[in-house]
């Protein structure tokens, strides 16, 4: 089957296909500062091999000048999807059997699920953003004609800011749910702080004082950056590390195989930096981060939970993650969600996000709008670590 589709309307034309290696060009001509809509990391996402994950790049062209792209993931939601363990129990007691079969189909993701924020397109200033819709109705048009597997029943927007509002949202606002999910937690990096210890300078002495108790107790952990060369040869326990973490969470749809952190550190270079965390020169643990517009993306960590037990190899990885970000002179740490109390005490603070969901059925649609507000974030506590103006 043809892995390229062409569309033309009457003021601009766009192509979709299922590999990014169709459109790597053009896709690299489109202005945005987001490094998870750039070629490499979709590539490395797109090398991963992740099992059930598909995927669909669009590029919009004005005058046959790339002027948006458009990036949606796909995977099959079947039965054992909302009964495994980690599935919200509030919504999976208001689940009944009669439901199940209209709820089962293929979840199409306008976003990225290993990536917090609004990841699922860019467009030129002059472009309206009507235009997703226009390439949604198409895009589901083909895909039903050709009878592809990725066919899609829901619909997801992922995942806006809470404290921003973009022209896009004016109409999803009208045509899907909308629904929270925890928040994201943001620590902004002040032009003040040139190095860590004027970061630690602004705390009052009690939180200055847990910084410092950290860093003595995990003194014995040494860290360091790795190469691509260095995660490839580490990959089986670093996946391990990564899966002991995933595995506590309340809720994934998607799991890393253990392939990516190779692929991201081999297409993303510099902007992506994998730490590794050593006790006696064994791994115990590690983190992940990106960096993108204007910011840093604390993104994925795995830890060896009995060393964790004993020091707070995770408290050491948080305030690392804040040294990278003012050395780096990022304008903020996006630590993402979880551990809302203890990023708080580090000065991050709460951003909500906001999803928007929609089956392609009208009455399945009617069907899912009270699951969805059942859909809240969690609660959590806040610590005030900085002292006051």
């Amino acid at each position: 089957m043809n892995s390229k589709f062409h569309f033309i309307k009457k003021d601009f034309s766009y192509q979709f296909s299922f590999t990014i290696q169709d459109f790597v060009k053009d896709w690299s001509l489109v202005r945005h500062h987001n490094l998870y809509l750039t070629a490499p990391y979709l590539r490395a996402i797109e090398n991963s091999q992740i099992p059930y994950l598909s995927f669909l790049y669009v590029i919009v062209y004005q005058r046959e000048i790339p002027v948006g792209v458009l990036y949606f993931q796909n995977i099959e939601i079947t039965n054992g999807f909302y009964f495994q363990d980690t599935f919200p129990k509030e919504l999976k007691k208001r689940i009944t059997t009669k439901m199940l079969k209209s709820l089962c189909g293929n979840l199409l993701v306008c976003g990225n699920f290993f990536a917090t924020g609004e990841n699922g397109f860019a467009l030129h200033d002059d472009i309206s953003s009507k235009i997703v819709y226009d390439v949604l109705k198409d895009l589901k048009s083909v895909l039903k004609k050709t009878k592809n597997p990725l066919g899609s029943s829901f619909t997801l927007f992922k995942e806006f800011w809470g404290n921003q509002e973009l022209v896009i949202q004016q109409t999803l606002d009208k045509k899907y749910h909308s629904f929270e999910i925890d928040v994201n937690m943001v620590l902004s990096i002040s032009n003040n702080w040139h190095t860590f210890q004027e970061y630690l300078g602004d705390m009052t002495t009690k939180y200055r004082t847990r910084a410092k108790s950290v860093y003595k107790k995990t003194e014995s952990v040494k860290a360091r950056e790795f190469s691509a060369v260095e995660i490839k040869a580490s990959q089986s326990l670093i996946h391990e590390l990564y899966v002991s973490v995933v595995n506590t969470a309340s809720f994934n749809m998607v799991k890393f195989t253990e392939e990516n952190f190779y692929q991201f550190k081999k297409e993303l270079k510099e902007n992506f930096v994998f730490t590794g965390y050593f006790l006696e020169n064994a791994l115990v643990a590690f983190s992940t981060a990106c960096f993108t517009d204007s910011g840093l993306d604390a993104n994925y960590v795995g830890i060896n939970y009995q060393i964790n037990k004993s020091m707070p190899l995770y408290q050491r990885i948080l305030y690392d993650y804040v040294q990278l970000a003012i050395t780096n002179q990022v304008k903020e740490l996006r630590l993402g969600r979880t551990a809302e109390l203890m990023k708080s005490s580090l000065g991050a603070e709460p951003v909500p996000m906001k999803l928007y969901i929609k089956h392609d059925l009208q009455m399945v649609n009617t069907l899912i709008k009270p699951l969805v507000k059942k859909v809240k974030p969690s609660t959590y506590e806040l610590r005030s670590p900085f002292k006051k103006d």
